[in-house]
């Protein structure tokens, strides 16, 4: 099975799922809008989804994969399954301590993370209902990320990348029906998540059965994998998710903003998604267990040339995807929210939030994939001490930008303190892997040359194509013109330039990079 199939398959579900997780979220607009409801929900809202990136996305599988991947590269099946089933039982343990606590202490989380809401009022109030009523998706969450990291590292992809589909259409399901049935219609969203998150569980228990990894042979409660897997958890969680505490961090100080901030940066955040899942979240899921295998068996040589052309390719796409995102961030926003509840106000300030959130896509890719090869090769200190001079930036750039700029300074301190934790990560590779970095701001720089091409291109031509005053259907249809001409327009401009980016593509694409 070559890294390509695997990367093109997660890719792949990965689309579809983030298509319907669009519809959803159009879904969600039309429903609730941009009000003092949506700014409840997504407050409340907000932590689960930090842990569905943090463990779902493959965060959590960064500090479990390698150690799993050691015993299976080593012909230790056994150990491989005692330590699985040790860690779940251990995280079950650890998911009810958190939702008692939760439970109990959960005004006090939310005075923590939404301060602008005032204790006591009718919005608080709200809001400590529904983050209630998520509290059993935090286990959810963390289970489904075990069968996730398991299930990839055995070699079956498809599970775990359909699953977050199949939560989109239950969440969906009860946007369209759950929702009527409450005075407040977020509550029928809420009990969405979970009943979605528990689907999504259901459906990869049997591939865990059938894999035979939860019959262990000898059962050791304290597994010696998996203390050193919980040992390098929250550094690896620190590194590799400094995007979503950021998020987090800016919905904090937009607590205090005026009603709809939250809701502003949650929907442009969801477009942001849809590229950085696409090509950061793929890479890193197919990758982490490549690199990981070739780490355990002593192989860097062969790790260096894959993670030499990939970054370089990550690069060439991710830059056009943030000018993509940078042009058409009007039309993309007023098509897919703009009906119903969502208006023309909604509509232009989560439009500005994304052209500003857009601008560090290339960073929030890249440092996803350079913290995937740290890991792999048990690296960890770098991709910590970059997570926590992003985090640290980000409260700065919040501070100081919030005043002049309002919603919109907080997606740009979120980009700016991406982009300086990137930039650590390129002049702190692992000691093992030498890699091009020229090559890599050369290859940027091509990608940039093409973004400002197609950029000039697609905005002229949005100019004819692009008016919403003639309906959704024209407007979609303009859209999907402009979008594609900007794809045409890269891939020819690169090909005829002869960049070696577009041949090192084609390869790939043709021969496919072989694990074995």
């Amino acid at each position: 099975m070559s890294l390509v199939k695997n990367t093109a398959s997660v890719s792949g579900f990965t689309l579809v799922s983030r298509i319907f997780g669009v519809i959803r979220d159009a879904l969600i607009a039309m429903v609730i809008g941009t009000s003092a409801q949506s700014d409840a929900f997504f407050i409340a809202f907000r932590p689960f989804d930090l842990l569905r990136k943090l463990f779902s996305d493959g965060i959590f599988s960064i500090s479990f994969v390698p150690q799993f991947s050691r015993y299976l590269e080593t012909g230790r099946r056994k150990e491989a399954v005692s330590m699985v089933f040790s860690a779940l039982i251990l995280l079950s343990a650890l998911g009810v301590f958190l939702m008692v606590s939760a439970l109990l202490l959960a005004p006090w989380i939310l005075r923590m993370m939404a301060p602008g809401f005032v204790p006591g009022g009718e919005q608080f109030a709200f809001t400590l209902v529904l983050f209630k009523i998520m509290i059993p998706y935090l286990y959810i969450i963390m289970v489904i990320s075990l069968c996730m990291g398991v299930l990839n590292t055995l070699g079956n992809f498809y599970v775990p990348a359909i699953t977050p589909l199949v939560f989109n259409l239950v969440v969906i399901l009860f946007t369209l029906s759950a929702t009527g049935y409450f005075d407040m219609p977020v509550t029928g969203l809420a009990l969405g998540v979970v009943f979605g998150g528990l689907v999504q569980l259901g459906l990869q228990i049997p591939f865990m059965v059938r894999c035979g990894m939860l019959k262990p042979v000898r059962f050791v409660l304290w597994h010696p994998g998996v203390v050193h897997s919980a040992k390098k958890l929250i550094p690896c969680m620190v590194g590799a998710a400094p995007y979503q505490v950021n998020i987090l961090a800016a919905s904090f100080f937009a607590s205090f903003l005026p009603e709809g901030s939250v809701s502003f940066l949650y929907y442009a955040d969801r477009l942001v998604q849809f590229p950085l899942a696409l090509v950061a979240v793929s890479f890193s899921i197919v990758l982490l267990p490549f690199f990981s295998k070739k780490a355990a068996a002593g192989k860097m040589d062969e790790i260096v040339p894959v993670f030499d052309t990939g970054v370089r390719l990550v690069m060439f796409a991710a830059i056009p995807a943030m000018a993509g995102l940078m042009v058409l961030n009007g039309p993309i926003v007023q098509l897919l929210f703009g009906q119903g509840a969502f208006g023309a106000h909604a509509a232009a300030r989560t439009a500005q939030c994304l052209f500003f959130l857009a601008t560090g896509l290339w960073a929030f890719i890249g440092s996803r994939v350079f913290v995937t090869l740290h890991y792999a090769v048990a690296s960890f200190r770098d991709p910590f001490f970059a997570g926590i001079l992003s985090i640290c930036a980000n409260l700065v750039f919040a501070s100081v930008l919030t005043g002049p700029m309002g919603i919109t300074g907080l997606a740009l301190s979120v980009s700016l303190s991406s982009a300086a934790g990137f930039v650590y990560l390129i002049f702190h590779p692992p000691a093992q892997v030498r890699f091009s970095r020229i090559q890599m701001v050369i290859s940027a720089c091509r990608a940039l040359f093409l973004s400002a091409i197609m950029a000039f291109t697609v905005n002229w031509a949005a100019g004819f194509l692009i008016n919403d005053a003639h309906g959704k259907l024209l407007l979609g249809a303009g859209v999907m013109v402009c979008v594609a001409l900007g794809m045409a327009v890269v891939f020819f401009a690169a090909r005829a330039m002869g960049f070696p980016e577009f041949d090192m593509a084609a390869q790939l694409v043709k021969k496919g990079a072989k694990t074995d």
